[in-house]
């Protein structure tokens, strides 16, 4: 499986303010992917979303100031791995820009 690591700095943004944007808009950003069908889990206590699907399976973790994005692609969904950081660099400019 490829793998897709980033820690993504948001300035004066809180972990509770991170987590409740990723935890509403994950649904909508992962139906536009090519991840197929797929299922998502919350820990509003670990303030982190995950996520799996047969192409794909990863952890959007909140932390002060910054977002930890870790994501497990398939062979078949490897290709998609600039696809995916665009999209994930156009949600953050538009969530929190």
């Amino acid at each position: 499986m490829a793998g897709y690591t980033k820690k993504i700095p948001l300035p004066g943004k809180t972990a509770e303010v991170i987590y409740a944007a990723v935890s509403k808009d994950i649904e909508r950003f992962l139906d536009k992917t090519p991840v197929g069908k797929f299922e998502v889990s919350r820990n509003e206590s670990q303030k982190e979303v995950k996520f799996t699907s047969s192409m794909a399976s990863g952890s959007l973790a909140a932390k002060e100031n910054e977002i930890q994005i870790d994501i497990s692609l398939s062979f078949l969904a490897s290709p998609f791995k600039g696809k995916l950081d665009e999209g994930i660099q156009k949600w953050l400019a538009k969530t929190f820009g």
